[in-house]
């Protein structure tokens, strides 16, 4: 006789629905930068390269990030080890945004952490927490998050984001690509805008709407 019980315990219903978290998808180029054995690095597209390299590389940077480097390069050592801020970089997008309402280059949407092999780990899209990617605890002026659209108490169909976004499109009074959803720290994005034109959201791998 084995003294054993096989079946798992069934989690318990939580009486309060978890807290769904809608953020604007910001039309701009993913970018991470980090320090790792004390050295700061930016990832854009396929390519790591520290902040010693810019000189030699100038032609593949993203449009206005050598003198947005040259600029906050000695601000951006306050990255803890290890430590990794990811975000929009914004200006190689389809969409324009005015210094008005934007007057930040990156948005951050994430922090992780890095490994040895250059791989993120321990991802978090908790806005309350992005401080702590800089030892000062303090996000740096010229660093921007991303905007916040709502807090939901239950998960949205496509019905329910459509009416958020022709709200939000409203009163932000601009073209907006779409929204980031976060629940449980996992996200899936909602997708209006495609080459400047208004578009209805689409599940891509189904190739039908959702």
């Amino acid at each position: 006789m084995i003294k054993k019980e096989i079946y798992p315990k069934t989690e318990r219903l939580k009486c309060d629905m978890e807290k769904v978290y809608v953020t604007e998808k910001l039309d701009g180029s993913n970018m991470c930068i980090f320090k790792k054995d004390g050295i700061i690095y930016i990832a854009q597209r396929k390519s790591i390269f520290s902040l010693d390299e810019i000189d030699n590389i100038k032609d593949i940077l993203y449009k206005g990030l050598y003198e947005w480097i040259s600029t906050n390069k000695e601000a951006l050592n306050d990255i803890h080890e290890g430590s990794v801020m990811c975000g929009e970089w914004l200006g190689m997008g389809t969409l324009k945004y005015t210094v008005d309402e934007f007057d930040k280059r990156i948005y951050m949407f994430a922090k992780a952490n890095i490994d040895k092999d250059f791989n993120l780990y321990n991802i978090k899209y908790d806005h309350s927490l992005f401080k702590y990617v800089f030892e000062s605890l303090t996000i740096p002026p010229f660093i921007g998050i991303v905007p916040e659209v709502t807090e939901l108490n239950v998960l949205p169909n496509k019905e329910h984001l459509d009416s958020i976004y022709e709200k939000y499109c409203k009163k932000v009074n601009r073209n907006v690509e779409g929204f980031v959803i976060n629940y449980r720290n996992l996200i899936q994005k909602y997708v209006r805008m495609k080459g400047g034109k208004l578009q209805e959201h689409f599940d891509r791998e189904n190739n039908k709407d959702q």
